[in-house]
């Protein structure tokens, strides 16, 4: 089965497997686990922040990046199709008890002329809704993966610091961006008052993410993490998995973008389908059947029993995502699938219609 559903999929290598068995543990809870502290030390100086967090997921990593910067009813700005709103508004809402304003831009690209609609959208007296921080994505899910230009990351910070808000960088892919840039992981923390990184994606481990900023925000965090029931204790098996896939799997991640490239490039040929956004330079390809009628879900589940699986991103728009160990061959094998689903599709509607 060639998987291009996400690049959560990963599995841990042999290496990897190596790593975690001979992972020094302790009480996380207690700041004892050895392998944690490693790794969030490790982050710190990589990063040139004050303090890192190790937690489960990069959903709870950015629930905790708006807990502890904002207050209940506090209004947070971003793009409607940046993760935080498109698959966890509901806990932004219900465990964060913050409101979103979303902002329908055209690139997905949030910039301060967008962030002061959202401010101008409604009353801002001091008894209503205060918007307290803006939060965007690097790279962008919504978008395949597109990456967030740095520039217009730091016209961001400059305005939100202006503003008196604070700007918390959703960073789940932001080693696809590195690669790409080659922009240091520090100019990065540098623009962001909060900062999260995840290494279940294309870095390949099992398991978590880092929050990362300011002391005082970050054991703001840390208590938040307890109450929402992830104070794990033995954690530094996943740990020294992370700090595996960090110390040697980043450089890979170019050979995810290449494979990506080649796939959008054979999809572009296929007149039966239509590119959603341009090559985005790292490892997602976005693409929608355009014949009338066409039947997502059918052409999903053929593709399925053929040995490809897609992830239905909206009822008319499929996502491909490139990761470790998808080889050149997975990627022909793949545009041959779809290709032979299309033909079948067409073959059956002429012969329906006779």
């Amino acid at each position: 089965m060639i998987d291009l559903r996400s690049d959560t999929v990963t599995k841990p290598t042999p290496f990897m497997r190596e790593a975690i068995f001979n992972a020094e543990v302790g009480d996380d809870a207690y700041g004892e686990d050895k392998s944690v502290n490693r790794l969030q030390d490790y982050c710190k100086d990589l990063f040139q922040v004050e303090e890192a967090l190790f937690v489960t997921s990069g959903m709870l990593g950015n629930r905790l990046a708006l807990l502890s910067q904002t207050s209940p009813g506090d209004e947070v700005v971003t793009d409607y199709s940046y993760h935080i709103n498109f698959f966890d508004s509901a806990a932004a809402a219900s465990v964060c008890q913050v409101v979103l304003n979303t902002r329908h831009t055209e690139n997905g690209i949030l910039t301060p002329e967008e962030v002061e609609k959202a401010l101008d959208s409604k009353p801002r007296y001091h008894h209503f809704a205060q918007v307290k921080l803006v939060s965007i994505e690097n790279t962008i899910n919504g978008w395949a993966g597109k990456i967030f230009p740095f520039e217009d990351i730091k016209k961001l910070k400059t305005y939100t610091m202006q503003k008196g808000m604070l700007l918390h960088l959703d960073g789940a892919r932001l080693f696809n961006a590195h690669v790409e840039t080659l922009i240091p992981f520090s100019e990065y923390a540098r623009q962001a008052n909060t900062l999260s990184v995840c290494f279940s994606k294309g870095l390949g481990a099992p398991f978590g993410s880092m929050l990362m900023g300011k002391k005082e925000t970050i054991e703001k965090a840390k208590r938040y993490r307890s109450w929402l029931g992830s104070g794990v204790h033995q954690m530094g098996f996943y740990a020294s998995a992370a700090l595996y896939a960090l110390q040697n799997n980043i450089s890979s991640l170019k050979q995810d973008h290449v494979l990506a490239a080649l796939l959008a490039e054979k999809l572009a040929s296929i007149s039966e389908l239509k590119l959603e956004t341009s090559p985005s330079g790292t490892n997602m390809v976005q693409f929608s059947l355009t014949k009338p009628g066409s039947n997502c879900q059918n052409f999903l589940k053929r593709c399925q029993e053929k040995g490809l699986l897609l992830f239905p991103w909206l009822p008319s728009k499929i996502r491909a995502v490139v990761h470790r160990p998808i080889s050149e061959k997975d990627i022909l094998k793949a545009v041959q699938i779809i290709q032979d689903v299309l033909l079948e599709t067409t073959l059956s509607k002429k012969l329906g219609k006779e």
